[in-house]
């Protein structure tokens, strides 16, 4: 993984721009400049996960997360928990998202508590369903509803105790409610919603249902792939997972993974094949039989099958048969063609759902992909002899010539 502070003392510029991806903190910026994050991740276990130790300093696109707790990296016990720190109040900050306190912003509160999750449960289908969530504010803040067929109200925060009000569409049986709330005030927060929509549940009527309004993006309705679905799974013990997090799969490690894509268009000649490459550590292929696909179905060594479920990629992979070299293996997307009018904006409800030995246990929702026609989904890697499993989320206007040359596969 690389290592983030090396590369930022090792460029002089003005101007920092980081490549998409996640990267493991913490990091110092003690020089003037303009970091960019591109999109990418910056995490630690521990805070502060960024620390800005200079004036005239621009922090952008960058996701930065406390992932654990502890004091690794932290100065005092108190900063185990922070995941920007600043001692300049001059510091600029431009679509930051935080998971993780913020210090030394005068225009930011120091003392947000937002859960991470609310659960909606089973709802009933067919009909709306109303929810009041009460929020607790230090401060102000705006609300961004990340749900279609969800309405929020009111779309602001007041300091204090606050009731907001929910209300889903008449969604239909069996569909899984999965997307956001953004709080959004110097930096942005999120708290993930989940519920289904089920017949026969109970109706829930808890203020008064808030008006049409804007839609952003679609639930998705699940069917897990025949071919790899357990008896009795409970979606409440299906962990949602979120681009940038990553897992230590070490106690699953011997079992089979099976990765399904799911996802919506009204495009009838779109189609999204899977992509894997087995890579070494200096995130290149061996040789061109590493890339894994609809051509090259299985890897030599039997750790990665490439398949189809319903006419949706499936890739099964056996991480106790990888050769000793590959050290990381990149689960792709890609839609096929040359048609330039079909991109990732013509998707809808994109999941991507991982079962161990037949039993569901992450869905990661691959969203916020517009014009690109390639994605780099989800990346297994051994990390200090420890499996872990990466949700990258990230995407490539380009297509897939760009991404299978810049993991060394030679195209003709």
């Amino acid at each position: 993984m690389t290592n983030i502070q090396d590369q930022f003392n090792a460029i002089k510029s003005d101007d920092f721009v980081l490549a998409p991806g996640e990267y493991e903190g913490p990091l110092v910026i003690d020089r003037p400049c303009v970091f960019d994050g591109a999109g990418a991740t910056l995490w630690a276990n521990s805070g502060p996960v960024l620390q800005v130790a200079s004036e005239k300093v621009q922090v952008k696109n960058l996701r930065i997360e406390v992932t654990g707790g502890g004091n690794a990296g932290g100065e005092t016990a108190g900063d185990s928990d922070v995941a920007l720190k600043t001692t300049y109040a001059g510091t600029k900050l431009e679509n930051v998202e935080v998971k993780g306190a913020v210090v030394g912003l005068p225009q930011e509160s120091e003392a947000w508590q937002l859960p991470a999750m609310l659960s909606l449960g089973n709802f009933a289908a067919d009909t709306e369903n109303t929810f009041s969530i009460e929020i607790q504010a230090p401060a102000s803040a705006q609300l961004e509803c990340g749900m279609r067929d969800v309405r929020l109200s009111p779309q602001t925060l007041a300091v204090g105790k606050n009731l907001i009000t929910l209300t889903t569409a008449e969604l239909r049986n069996n569909t899984i409610l999965y997307g956001e709330i953004i709080v959004k005030t110097a930096v942005s927060r999120r708290i993930y919603i989940m519920g289904k929509a089920q017949a026969g549940a109970a109706v829930h009527n808890e203020g008064t249902p808030v008006a049409d309004g804007p839609a952003v993006s679609l639930p998705v309705q699940m069917e897990a792939p025949r071919e790899i679905i357990a008896p009795n799974v409970s979606d409440a013990n299906v962990q949602q997972v979120k681009r940038g997090q990553r897992l230590s799969i070490k106690d699953l490690q011997d079992d089979v993974f099976k990765i399904a894509l799911e996802y919506q268009t009204d495009d009838a000649e779109l189609e999204i094949d899977g992509y894997c490459f087995l890579l070494q550590d200096n995130n290149k292929v061996r040789q061109d039989e590493d890339l894994i696909f609809f051509g090259n179905q299985e890897a030599r060594d039997g750790s990665v099958r490439m398949g189809q479920n319903a006419n949706r990629p499936l890739v099964l992979v056996e991480l106790a048969k990888a050769a000793p070299d590959v050290n990381r293996i990149a689960v792709c997307y890609s839609i096929y063609g040359d048609n330039q009018q079909q991109r990732f904006s013509a998707v809808r409800g994109a999941v991507v759902r991982i079962f161990s030995s037949d039993k569901e246990i992450y869905r990661f929702a691959l969203d916020e992909l517009y014009e690109e026609k390639t994605a780099v989904a989800v990346e297994l890697y051994r990390y200090k002899g420890e499996w872990k499993m990466s949700f990258v989320g990230a995407g490539y206007r380009s297509g897939l010539r760009h991404l299978c040359e810049g993991y060394g596969v030679n195209i003709e």
